[in-house]
């Protein structure tokens, strides 16, 4: 049995999107064959992580899962881990579509490396598109204002492969903006693109805010905000002033890119559930904590050939919401980050203020 997209799902896209790939009429079957095909992925996941030399040998008899709840019983990776890149690999250097290079204050020496297959950017592709449909449509132009974002397959590229079909047009300031600094040059360009919408960091629309500090820039009626965590009262202030819908996203790039977006009921950020499992641990690890609870970000990515991550350590501390969403969406949901986890060589673990730059820092 197909789902038919949009049939019987409240507003948020993402509900019909996974619907249409676990095969639930209605969401009262969504949550059920949800999790079965999770499981499903769960156990394709950890066959093909085991192809790398990493989770060869890390995974040996962890991989007879037959319950979500067993996850658990394997072990974590960190940020750390990832600095040998290489033993996770688990295809071939010729099938790699992208690497992506992460300088992080976490990770301690040579630098951590994650690699993307054209399948796994798809994937992300695919989110994009649901996602950012509560935003922009046919007809209408994207400016993506991230740093970084245009290089080849990074997210103004998928951004654009997403969206080109549906008759979106997305461009990107030239470099010379961004090296100009401040919130001017942006601000000008960006009245001259007379984009519908913009994908920008909380520091970029906070600069903006004050370029435009009673209306919003020209033909402007969607904002998506990403990268760092956006504070509750800029994004109120952006919803009042421009008067246009504003959605935070959360992602990393190790969940390439896309992990979580808000729908207009602004309760929390809905997870893509096929691509990307999540947890909530305590700052030791020793254990995953109720819904409700404030904890590690650990996830687990599905679906994924080139790179898989089993029971990653994000460092970011957030929670799972309880109950639906205004929305109507059945689905967890995750809570807005609130700090980072520093682990000092040495000293206890301690939290620490929201994160910077945790979604597109890739060279």
């Amino acid at each position: 049995m197909t789902a038919t997209p949009g049939a019987h799902f409240g507003p948020c896209p993402l509900d019909a999107w996974l619907a249409g790939q676990c095969g639930a009429a209605d969401s009262r079957e969504l949550p059920i064959l949800l999790a079965q095909m999770q499981l499903r992925l769960l156990r394709s996941t950890l066959a093909q992580a085991m192809r790398g030399t990493y989770y060869g040998a890390r995974l040996q008899g962890c991989c007879d899962i037959t319950t979500l709840a067993e996850l658990t019983r394997l072990p974590f990776t960190t940020a750390d881990d990832l600095r040998n890149w290489g033993e996770f690999l688990c295809v071939s250097q010729g099938d790699v579509q992208r690497m992506v290079t992460l300088h992080t204050s976490g990770t301690t020496g040579q630098p951590k490396r994650l690699a993307f297959t054209d399948a796994d950017l798809a994937r992300t592709r695919d989110f994009f598109a649901v996602g950012m449909s509560q935003l922009v449509r046919a007809g209408q132009r994207l400016a993506v204002l991230l740093p970084g974002a245009e290089r080849p397959d990074g997210v103004a590229d998928l951004l654009r492969q997403a969206l080109g079909s549906a008759g979106v047009e997305v461009v990107t300031p030239p470099p010379q903006v961004h090296m100009a600094g401040g919130g001017g040059e942006l601000a000008r360009w960006l009245e001259q693109a007379a984009a519908h919408c913009v994908v920008a960091a909380p520091a970029q629309l906070a600069s903006l805010l004050t370029c435009f500090p009673a209306a919003g820039p020209k033909n402007l009626c969607g904002v998506l905000s990403s990268a760092e965590p956006l504070d509750a009262t800029l994004g109120q202030s952006l919803r009042q002033r421009w008067q246009c819908e504003v959605l935070d996203h959360y992602g990393l790039t190790e969940t390439a890119y896309g992990c979580a977006v808000e729908c207009a009921a602004h309760q929390g950020f809905h997870v893509r559930e096929l691509d990307v499992l999540v947890e909530i641990v305590d700052i030791s690890g020793s254990n995953v904590l109720p819904i409700g609870q404030a904890g590690e970000v650990v996830i687990t990515t599905l679906q994924r050939e080139a790179m898989p991550l089993v029971r990653y350590r994000t460092g970011d501390v957030a929670r799972l919401l309880p109950g639906p969403c205004a929305c109507g969406s059945p689905l967890h949901r995750l809570g807005p980050v609130l700090g980072r986890i520093e682990r000092p060589a040495g000293a206890s673990p301690r939290i620490v203020c929201p994160s910077k730059g945790r979604g597109w820092q890739n060279s």
